[in-house]
Order: structure tokens, then sequence, then C-alpha cells
């Protein structure tokens, strides 16, 4: 603003046309005058002049003399509260073309401008606030109020003398203000202090624009003058700075050695000597306390010739240089501490090598002193080991030539003793960045290169052992399937077809339980003995899973020598293996596939060798399949079937059929079992044989079999509910293997259904409860003292093992169905069951017999004392609907 003015002094009219124009942004100003008085306030105090009129203005407004020298004392409460108000001139969304009359938005306005006038750096938010919420023409009158303040702040600034008039009204004014409020007094100065700076006012923006501290005391040791850098190194205000005096200055200053600058301190020997002091290292304290290092000279000022009337002081800033130099010392102390306690041998070389420097670790290592070593060459040191010292002098003449560091790791021998050491060799410089020598750190690295050794034998093993099965040690299928990689990528490349052959044990299952895990392990190890007699040195045998086997013959002209290996390792095994104290028969399954089929992934090729000799096992055990594209096919298809079980469970698909089971004495429905059945989209209704056992292989018969007992259980309920009078009813739900070894699911089936535990029948066949009778004991009993009856299934068709059967705390036994079909008056099997029903009894079991198709067999069995029966004679698999009016026609008399 001062600079725009300049070309206008030339003319007075253009001049009084600026002034009234700037005049008019103040006076005619449509905002609130408190505002408008608190802006320039508080941008003039920011020039130190010219505020006495603007305080004055606010006292008349209303406001106190306190709050003006609040206002000026911490300005910064400005800025503390523009976030808040800024936000929520945000929310309101404003456009005003006129100062709102609300008070809440008026003060919220107000504190955007005043942080903006406080600081406009850190109260920038506060004008955009006030951009978006003002028009353009408000707007633009706040803009121009706040050009006018900074140009008289900046008017004062250029011209000080202008802040010094003497204008009796506002002398009077001044002494007033003081008189109410006299902190004023260091922001507007007080008329009583009439110290006199012996600096010509022209001087003094000269003096406050360097960047040393510039001090003058008065013969009294009084601060009369002092220029902006020195009132911010001390961190005190002109007016404060003003009020102090050399006593203050020496109060808690230090000399550069730590002692107290008082008494006898340059500022006191200049003042009472009238000499030039030279410059010193002192330490002042800053406003808070701190010690602020600084280069201190004092000189005397004459005055007029009259003599040494004050002294000038200078203050440069040299904390940052002691600090660096601080930090210098210490990290060489550091350095010196840390290489003597540290395990590194120190040795530094001039150009000549020649040692000037060497630390305790390297002369006890040469069994000498520290002393000892100074002066001497390498050549000295290790006179029997002079090609060593040759290799060192040229590293030392290669670094010295190139300036650059060099750093190797060797075994050397010192006295008899070898060692791995790794040495770095680094030239050393002058203060030019001339190189002078060279330094060596060397370590004894012996231990570490022992443990590296160690480490990498470890790392190997462990390789090794995670390539390799540890009870056959043969390769395990981490590394059957790496090999396989490279065998495909070698057909790829040109070279000869490769077999996969797949092996899996027959029965070891049984053998695992009947003989105990130790001598199933042995069976594996003698197995895998075996298969390596039948192998060549180029194939490879792995071990891929429990009793799975794999062989990768490499170099296969067709499949007919994957053929031969197989029929080699299946004449083998016809003979008894023997374990210790006995011998053991086993048979294995062969599924075998080769390259020539166009693989392009390896897991592919196991998939397919897998495939075959599943197929293997389904048609007799004991033989080999070769893959053929029946197979794939039906690989694909068992996928295809597992998808859609998948979607099936997302979409609700499946559905409980029931079929009544009959009491055969009364002839009334005595409860039901359930029955899965699935609604496909595509192929209708679906049984469960075409579709469990894919659930059983894929584990999804868990959640379908939850589903299925869940629905079940809350049908009865509501049965229950809806027919009271029969509440004998009971439902019968056919458990799995995986679901009966979660008894958890039972019973939370029975709590979401609220049904009675007595009212479930969980039906578990013979082949489920004998993989694991310890374990299918303690479950069924479990499921008793809850009240939930177990029976056993299809009774007849897996193992019958009557020894264990007594052990079982089972309901009753349901006679499977091929029994039942044959028991006519010629019929075969007639005593069979009779013999059964017999059992049951005697063992406190009642007897459900399936597949009642005539009559006759009903009559027959009711004859034996059979309890109950199921079976198309008296209904097929009926819904839900159906099966309620069963009930319903039940009940009646």
């Amino acid at each position: 603003m001062p600079a725009f003015f300049e070309p206008a002094f030339a003319c007075p009219d253009t001049l009084a046309d600026l002034w009234h124009a700037a005049r008019h942004a103040y006076l005619d100003c449509p905002l609130p005058a408190v505002f408008k008085e608190l802006t320039l306030l508080l941008t003039l105090r920011r020039a130190g002049a010219g505020l006495v009129e603007h305080a004055l203005a606010l006292t008349r407004l209303g406001l106190a003399p306190t709050a003006v020298l609040a206002a000026l004392d911490d300005p910064r409460a400005f800025i503390a509260q523009l976030p808040a108000a800024r936000d929520a001139l945000r929310e309101q969304h404003l456009h005003l073309e006129t100062w709102p009359e609300d008070p809440v938005l008026h003060d919220m306005l107000m504190r955007c401008g005043l942080a903006f006038a406080a600081d406009p750096r850190d109260g920038a938010d506060g004008r955009a606030a006030l951009a978006a919420a003002l028009t353009p023409a408000l707007y633009a009158r706040w803009t121009a109020l706040v050009a006018y303040a900074r140009g008289r702040a900046a008017w004062f600034e250029l011209h000080p003398d202008l802040a010094q008039r003497v204008d009796p009204p506002l002398v009077e004014t001044h002494a007033w203000l003081l008189r109410e409020a006299p902190g004023l007094a260091r922001h507007f100065g007080d008329p009583a202090v009439g110290a006199r700076p012996l600096v010509a006012p022209a001087l003094l923006r000269l003096i406050d624009a360097v960047p040393t501290g510039i001090l003058q005391l008065d013969a009294r040791g009084a601060i009369v003058m002092s220029n902006t850098t020195a009132q911010r190194l001390l961190g005190h205000s002109a007016e404060a700075l003003a009020a102090l005096t050399i006593d203050d200055l020496e109060r808690g200053a230090l000399r550069d050695d730590g002692h107290p600058l008082a008494p006898g301190s340059p500022l006191r020997r200049c003042l009472e000597q009238h000499k030039p002091q030279p410059p010193m290292t002192v330490g002042l304290r800053t406003a808070k306390g701190e010690l602020l290092w600084t280069n201190l000279t004092a000189v005397p000022v004459e005055d007029d010739g009259e003599g040494a009337a004050a002294i000038m002081v200078t203050l440069v800033d040299i904390s940052e240089r002691r600090k660096i130099e601080r930090a210098l010392q210490e990290s060489e102390i550091k350095y010196q501490l840390l290489v003597e306690a540290s395990d590194v041998f120190l040795l530094c070389f001039d150009r000549d090598g020649v040692i000037f420097h060497a630390n305790e670790l390297i002369a006890d290592l040469f069994s000498s002193t520290v002393d000892s070593l100074i002066g001497k060459s390498l050549g000295d040191l290790a006179p029997d080991m002079p090609e060593l010292a040759e290799a060192y002098l040229a590293r030392f003449a290669q670094v010295m030539e190139s300036g650059i560091g060099v750093s190797v790791e060797e075994m050397i021998e010192v006295r008899g003793k070898s060692g791995w050491f790794s040495s770095t060799v680094v030239p050393l410089r002058d203060f030019d960045g001339a190189v002078t020598g060279v330094q060596v750190v060397a370590r004894d690295i012996t231990r570490r290169r022992r443990a590296e050794i160690a480490l990498r034998a470890r790392e190997e093993r462990s390789r090794h052992d995670s390539l390799h099965d540890p009870l056959t040690r043969l390769p395990n299928r981490q590394a059957f399937m790496e090999k396989l990689e490279a065998a495909l990528q070698g057909v790829r490349q040109g070279r000869p077809a490769f077999a996969v052959l797949c092996l899996d044990l027959d029965r070891f299952k049984n053998i695992n339980d009947s003989l105990g895990h130790s001598t199933g392990d042995r069976l594996l190890i003698s197995v895998a003995r075996l298969l390596q007699d039948c192998v060549g040195p180029d194939d490879l045998l792995a071990r891929l899973s429990g009793d799975e086997f794999g062989v990768l013959l490499p170099n296969v002209q067709d499949a007919s020598d994957a053929i031969r290996v197989a029929d080699r390792i299946l004449g083998q095994l016809k003979q008894p293996l023997s374990l210790r104290d006995q011998e053991v028969y086993t048979s294995i399954s062969v599924g075998i596939t080769w390259s020539a089929l166009g693989y392009e992934r390896t897991e592919d090729i196991l998939r397919d060798a897998d495939t075959a000799m599943h197929r293997a096992k389904r048609r007799g055990k004991s033989r080999y399949e070769l893959f053929d594209a029946d197979m794939h096919a039906e690989a694909v298809a068992q996928l295809t079937l597992e998808s859609d079980l998948r979607r099936a469970i997302e979409r609700g698909e499946f559905e409980v059929y029931y079929q009544p089971v009959i009491d055969l004495v009364s002839g009334q429905i005595s409860g039901f079992e359930a029955l899965l059945r699935w609604n496909h989209p595509t192929r209708g209704l679906v049984l469960p044989g075409e579709f469990i056992g894919c659930a059983e292989e894929t584990g999804l018969i868990i959640p379908i079999g939850e589903w299925v007992l869940r629905e079940a259980c809350g049908q009865m309920q509501r049965w229950h509910a809806k027919y009271p009078h029969r509440e004998a009813l009971s439902i019968s739900v056919n458990l799995s293997g995986k679901q009966f070894a979660q008894p958890a699911l039972i019973t939370k089936a029975l709590h979401e259904s609220m049904l009675v535990p007595s009212s479930l029948k969980l039906e578990i066949t013979e082949s489920v409860i004998m993989e694991d009778p310890r374990t299918a004991s303690e479950l069924i009993e479990q499921l008793r003292l809850e009240q939930v009856h177990s029976y056993v299934d299809d009774f007849g068709t897996g193992y019958s093992s009557l020894s264990y059967l007594h052990r079982f705390p089972m309901s009753a036994l349901k006679i499977d169905r091929s029994f039942i079909s044959n028991i006519g008056p010629d019929g075969e099997n007639a005593e069979i069951v009779r013999t059964i029903v017999t059992l049951a009894h005697n063992l406190g079991m009642s007897v459900i017999a399936e597949g009642v198709e005539t009559r006759a067999q009903l009559d027959l069995l009711a004859e034996m004392g059979c309890e109950f029966g199921q079976g198309y004679y008296f209904s097929r698999p009926v819904t839900r609907g159906v099966a309620e009016s069963m009930i319903s026609r039940d009940c009646k008399p």
C-alpha cells in the first residue's frame, strides 16, 4: 500500500483522492463498527503503532479497556475459534447481501474475519469462509477494509515517526486507557518512559533489517533500543526489552565453559571502562528461560563528543553451530567408546602404510600394545605372511587411488590360528577432501561362518525332510509334483512321454483298526520296499498320502510299459508280507495314465490316475485300470453333480418325504421315517441313491443332513402341536458317519424345534458303528442319556458283528428289505429273520422290518413277534401334506 501511494506524492490532488478512497473503505463500510475497529486493531498490532485511536473507538462502542487488552495479548484466541465457526458457516450454505441481524450468525462471521486479521496465514480459512458466505459485493467491502488496515500498518512501519505525533486528545486518551488497563503499555507504550535512543531515527530501519541482534544500553545499563532480530532471539517484544537492564541480561547467563557470566561480564566491563570488548561466546536466557548461545560483542557509543553515554551490543546466534560442534564432539567420543567396546579390530595407516592409530583389540591379537603398534608397517606386524601384507598393501593403494572403500571376507592365519575375518578398507580424508591414508576395520566372523555352514546343512536337511515322507523315507507328494512338473515341461520341449501310476492299498483301514497303527506303519514300510524293487533306477516312487503311492515312469513308449510295471507290482503283492511275528496279506489297486493324452497341468495328470485307481477298486480291487475318456466323462459328471448339490443347498431344492412306520399289533401309525428327495431343476425328482455317495465324498452330507434333521424335527413338533393326542408319534432320521461324529448337530436340531428328545429315532448303519466301535458306543450312550433312541439300520447287510452288538445301547434293529423280500412260506430267509427277531428281543431291542410289500409278509412278521413294519404295502414315501392326512385319518375312531 505505501508503495502504491509513493508516486502520488508528486501530485497532491492524486494523493488526496487515494487517501479519501481508502478512508471511504473504513468510514462508509457497511460492516458492524466493533468488527471494523477490531479488524484495524488486530492488523495494526503487528506494526505496533496507531493503536490508541482504535482502542478508544472500541471503548466508545462498549468494549472495556481490559477486553481490548485481552484481544491484543492473545490474538491467537481468534485462530482457535476459527474451525468451529468455519464449519458452522459451511453447513448453512449462506449468500448474504447484508450483514445479518441474527447474533449467532453475526458472531460466526466476526470470528472468521478477526482470525484472518490476527494472522493472515493461519487464519486463511476465515477469509475463505467469508467469501463463501457473503455476496461478492459485501465480500468486496470487507476486503477493502482489510486493505485499508494493512495500508495503515505498512505506512506506520515505513514512517514510524508518524506514530509519535503529539496529539493532545490522543495523549489524554492514551493516559486514560493505561489507567484503566495498565497492561496496554506493552502494546502502545507508556508516555512516562522517556529513554532516548542514541541512534538517529533514519538509521532505525536499517538496524531493524540486519540479521544480527542489536541492543543499546544507556549509562545506567537500561535497554533503550533493540532491533527486530534481538527481539526475536530473546523472545521479548520491544516494550518488554525496554523494561530490562544489564542485570536482567546477566541473570542466568553462562560463559562458554558453563560458568556464570557475572561478575566481570563484557557488558559491564564495556560500560565501566568505556572500551570495546572482544567477541565472546555467551549463553543468554530468553523470555522462556531457555539458553540462547550467542557470539556477543560490546562497544561504547559516543554522544555528540560528550563521552561514553551508552554501549552498543551485538548478538550473533550460534546455537545451531554450537549444537553441531557439540554433536561432533559427542559423536567422536561415542565412536571412540564404541570402537573400544566393540568386537572390531581397528588400524589406521598413512599414505606410506605406517600405522598411526590402533585399538586395544588389534593390539591383543598381535600380543602387543597400542603404543607398540604405532609407527609400524603391515609387514612388521606379519613378517611370516608376506603374501597377506602384499595383498593388503595393494588393496590400500586401490582405495587411496579410487577413493572408494573395499570389503572382503577371507580366512587368515594369525599366530598359528586360522579364522574367518570380514574387513573393510575405507579412505581417510583431510578437511580439503584429500585422501591421507586408509582405515581398516575388521571383525572375526569365524563363529558366524561356522553357524552359516551349519545352517546351510540344516536347511539342506530340512529341504530333504520337507520333500520326503518320514515313515517310508520315500519322496512325498510335494517332491512328486515337482518332478511331475519337470517331466511335463520336458514333454513340451520334445522329450519322450511319461506315465503315472496311482496305487492305493486295499482294505488298509481294516488292517489298521484290527491290528493297530504300529502294524499298519510296518505294513506301509514293507510295501514301500517292495514297490522300490518293482521300479527302475530312473523311475520315481513317492508316498502321496496315508496308504497311497505314486510312480512316475519317464521315457515310456506307450501305455504297455506302465501296464508291465503294474502287473509286476500286483504279482509281488500276491505273497504275504512278513511283519515281525505275523504275516499279512494285502493287495493294491492301480490307476494308470500317461502324457500322450495331452495334459497341460500336473494336477490333471494325478487326478486322472486317481480316478482310474478308484475305478479299479470299484471293479474288485487288486487290479489296474488305464484312464480313458469314459472315466473323464464320469469324473466330469461327478463334478457337475457336486456343483448341482452345492447350488441345491443354496436354492432350497431339497424336500423331505415321509414313510409311515406301522405298529403291527394295533395297525396304527407309530411314526415316520424322514427320506430326502431332490427336486432338480432339469432332472426332476432325484432319489438319494444318485447323490448321497457324492455328498459323502465331498463333505456336503454335513449341511444336507443337518437340514434334513432340522426339517424333520420341526415337522414332527408341528404335528404334535396340531394333534396333541398323537404325541407318541416319532420321527426316524438316517444318520451318516460324518453326522454321527458331530452329536452337537442333533442337540441343536432338538433345541431349535423344541421336539421332545424321545420322539427322535436315529438310524445308524452297522458300517458306521464298526468304523470306530469304542467311540460309537460312547456316542450312542450319550444319546440314550439324552433320551434319543438309536436304531441299527439295514441290519444284516454290514459287518453283522454279533460280538459287538450287545455292547451298544441300541433301542431297535431295522431288518434290511433284502431279507424281508423272501420270507414267504417257501422263502429261504424266514429262519434268518426269525433268528434276528429273537436275537433283538433277547438284547432288549424291538424290531422294525423294512420293505413289507405283501399281506403274507406282514402276517409272518407278526407271527414272529416283529413289532413294527414299513414298506409299500402300507405306503410309499409321501409329501408332508399327504403324511398329515394319514395322521388325520388315523386319529378318527
